[in-house]
């Protein structure tokens, strides 16, 4: 199918027609939000994540009244948050699997219900050990949600379109901060720790529902898809199908030693290493600079905001020339070269606030092609194991990046050698992503 034909279809599945009065425009525009794969998979997709990014994170927010209620060290704290980690690494892979060859409809539905299960269920903590186990589970649940929901997308998506899909859902990463702190803080300014985590973990539930109803696995069964439309697409993407790589010789575990998913998920470690260090001590660099409290919490939105904008616009950019390796590439280049410039600033709030403000926004703009690329370089059915391989990797990184800043701080009395070492950490992923082949010859 021409690139003409996919904007096309892209359109058809995007504009309203007709001049309508009033309520049958209305009627119009409610068929259009529900019969609109943009609308309906990435925004059901989007609202099921940031769920989960909330009751991931929320345990921070309710930090300093847990440790007095359950009598917790500060390293008690961070063990027990770290173990989430550990469980969330465990099912990258299980869960990457059974969304290829099954269902990633049903794999998420079942991770829905078993993450807001485990998260209702840290109201009813007592001990440091429960809560280590809680978060332990939280993250065994929550391991695989974006591996799943990447397939889900590879599966709806075609290639000239799957940059712009992946950052669109990926936008829950800079949005989703937006809506955890603000929403935990009210209910923890009326109301005590426990109840926030029973309320937070409720829309799960009710999610579950909406989950089940509007998402199928793929085009081919959604009988709620315009029928011209779904042709289309169902054409177009099984075209696309028949020029992708043939199946791994050997075992579908073969794809884990594939060379393009393990140059991909040595890249994602040294870059997610570096994005956590700076992310987690991001507040704390810019506090040292001299700057109030107040202001410092303002300016955390700046490099969200940024991210945002590059996101999208690298996304664009990708889809429009169908390359992903070198947008990739630039983005997380970008990332890290004003980490470096960071050493010639002299500690200036502005100066300090720009670079990191510069390095988070563009490591956020790589997401998009990033995510698309193990969708190019794998069959179908290993795509799933391949991106779950190098999400767990990458999350092995977000481990050690906050650990090893503060430990670089902690020897000499600044955050300027771990974020000259971010910088060089990020240029070491550019570099270890140039070989990948993103044009496989069929086996």
């Amino acid at each position: 199918m021409s690139g003409e034909a996919v904007h096309s279809l892209d359109q058809r599945a995007a504009l309203p027609t007709g001049s309508d009065s009033p309520p049958a425009a209305s009627r119009d525009l409610v068929a259009l939000l529900t019969r609109n794969r943009w609308v309906r998979i990435l925004g059901v997709a989007f609202v099921m994540y940031v769920l989960a990014f909330v009751d991931r994170v929320n345990l921070a927010m309710a930090a300093p009244f847990i440790r007095k209620d359950l009598g917790l060290t500060p390293a008690a704290l961070g063990f027990a948050t770290g173990l989430f980690f550990w469980g969330y690494i465990i099912l990258q892979i299980p869960a990457g699997r059974l969304a290829s060859t099954w269902s990633p409809k049903r794999v998420l539905f079942v991770q829905l219900l078993l993450w807001s299960s485990a998260s209702i269920t840290t109201a009813l903590v007592h001990s440091p050990l429960e809560l280590t186990i809680n978060r332990f589970v939280l993250g065994l649940a929550e391991g695989g949600v974006l591996t799943c929901t990447l397939v889900l997308i590879r599966n709806w998506f075609t290639k000239a379109e799957r940059a712009r899909a992946n950052a669109l859902f990926l936008l829950t990463f800079p949005i989703g901060p937006m809506f955890a702190g603000p929403i935990s803080g009210l209910i923890l300014t009326y109301s005590q720790w426990r109840w926030m985590f029973v309320i937070e973990a409720m829309p799960g539930f009710l999610w579950a529902l909406v989950w089940w109803w509007a998402i199928d696995d793929r085009p081919q069964d959604a009988k709620w898809l315009p029928e011209g439309e779904r042709a289309a697409l169902v054409a177009q993407l099984a075209a696309e199908a028949e020029q992708a790589p043939v199946t791994i010789r050997g075992h579908w575990l073969s794809t884990l030693w594939h060379p393009s998913v393990l140059l991909l998920a040595l890249y994602n470690f040294l870059a997610l290493m570096a994005e956590w260090g700076v992310n987690f001590w991001f507040p704390t660099v810019v506090k040292e600079t001299g700057l109030s409290i107040g202001i410092v919490g303002l300016l955390t939105a700046v490099p969200s905001v940024l991210g945002i904008i590059l996101m999208l616009a690298f996304a664009t950019s990708s889809d429009r020339f169908r390359e992903r390796k070198w947008h990739m590439i630039v983005a997380t280049a970008a990332a890290g070269l004003p980490l470096l410039a960071l050493q010639f600033t002299s500690g200036s709030a502005l100066a300090t606030v720009i670079c990191l403000s510069i390095a988070m926004g563009a490591f956020l703009g790589r997401f998009g092609p990033f995510w698309t690329l193990p969708s190019e370089v794998l069959p179908p059915a290993v795509v799933g194991v391949g991106i779950g391989l190098v999400n767990g990797v990458g999350n092995l990184g977000g481990t050690v990046g906050p650990y090893f800043f503060g430990v670089v701080k902690m020897h000499t009395g600044s955050f300027s050698m771990a974020l000259a070492i971010g910088g060089l950490s990020l240029l070491a992923s550019a570099l270890v992503a140039i070989p990948i082949r993103t044009r496989q010859r069929e086996a």
